[in-house]
């Protein structure tokens, strides 16, 4: 493994380990409250169903729609600690997740084993390892999906063609990515606005004082944008090496050139970068978090806003 892909892979190893340590629980069906996150759907059972619950349901449909096997083997490539690959051997697929963090699949292999209902699942395994190098990709498989990793490579053209080569003949590839290069500053203004209205009725983790004027909204604007698109006002990125190495002006080009579109969705701009920090009760945070959801859907589906999410499904040609 080159440097480059060790640094990407030890930004993963010490973040799921800290989780874990603090009672992170990587599973859709049994997770917990977890009150280490501050701002973050794994919080409560209740953001991770209306946020990975609606994702998993976009992948299990597609799958069903176009895939026409009666047990498809899948692969998840940067399956993390496999909370997807998990889901969909409860559903009934053979399943691979692959990930460069030994911890993440550590943890995966971990939580597969003390899965409730593994003795009615299909198989499921998971691979430590380079999605390019690892010898251990045997045979095709029936859908690829990339669910918030396909932005971690910088070379889209060959990762796609990597991932067409290990479909079969009439294999899809599902991706839900996000593009933080499209986030703007009406998405920072929409975004800052909410937050600061959540804040000022003491409903939000984090504390926003009331403003005097408009030379401090905008500095705080400049701050949302920065913060969305996940990197540092100098630019430097903050989650991991590779974050952000590609935007969706590198990604959907390769993917309409490599597989034929068979399904194509924008979806979200900034809800889940607000619900997890949300501080009501129990109920009115599912109310409030479902009310931010669907408003930001409506701003997208009308223009006034960016969506910074899209859901790609496409055919080998």
């Amino acid at each position: 493994m080159d440097a480059d892909l060790e640094l990407e892979a030890e930004s993963f190893d010490s973040q799921i380990e800290e989780r874990i340590r603090n009672g992170h629980i990587p599973d859709l069906r049994y997770t917990k409250r977890c009150e280490y996150f501050y701002n973050n759907v794994w919080r409560h059972p209740d953001l991770v169903k209306l946020h990975f619950g609606e994702i998993f349901t976009k992948i299990n449909d597609a799958i069903k729609r176009f895939v026409d096997k009666p047990v498809p083997q899948i692969l998840e490539v940067g399956c993390g600690p496999g909370f997807i690959c998990l889901e969909l051997a409860r559903n009934g697929y053979d399943v691979t997740g692959i990930d460069l963090s030994p911890q993440c699949i550590r943890v995966a292999r971990e939580f597969s084993e003390k899965d409730p209902d593994r003795l009615s699942r299909g198989e499921l395994k998971y691979i430590d390892g380079d999605f390019f190098s690892t010898g251990q990709l045997n045979g095709k498989f029936d859908a690829i999906i990339f669910l918030g990793a396909l932005h971690h490579f910088p070379d889209q053209v060959q990762t796609l063609k990597r991932a067409n080569e290990l479909l079969d003949q009439a294999g899809v590839i599902i991706v839900d990515e996000p593009s933080q290069d499209r986030v703007d500053k009406r998405n920072a203004a929409i975004y800052q606005f909410t937050k600061t209205l959540l804040s000022l009725t003491n409903g939000f983790y984090e504390k926003v004082s009331a403003y005097s004027s408009t030379e401090k909204i905008e500095e705080d604007v400049q701050k949302a944008f920065h913060r969305m698109r996940y990197e540092e006002a100098s630019g430097e990125k903050l989650q991991s090496f590779n974050d952000n190495a590609a935007g969706f002006k590198e990604m959907y080009p390769a993917l309409t050139s490599t597989f034929q579109q068979l399904d194509y969705q924008e979806r979200y701009a900034f809800y889940h970068d607000l619900i997890g920090g949300l501080r009501f009760s129990d109920e009115m945070n599912k109310q409030i978090a479902n009310t931010i959801k669907l408003f930001d859907k409506y701003l997208c589906e009308t223009g006034v806003i960016q969506s910074t999410e899209f859901l790609f499904v496409g055919r080998k040609k």
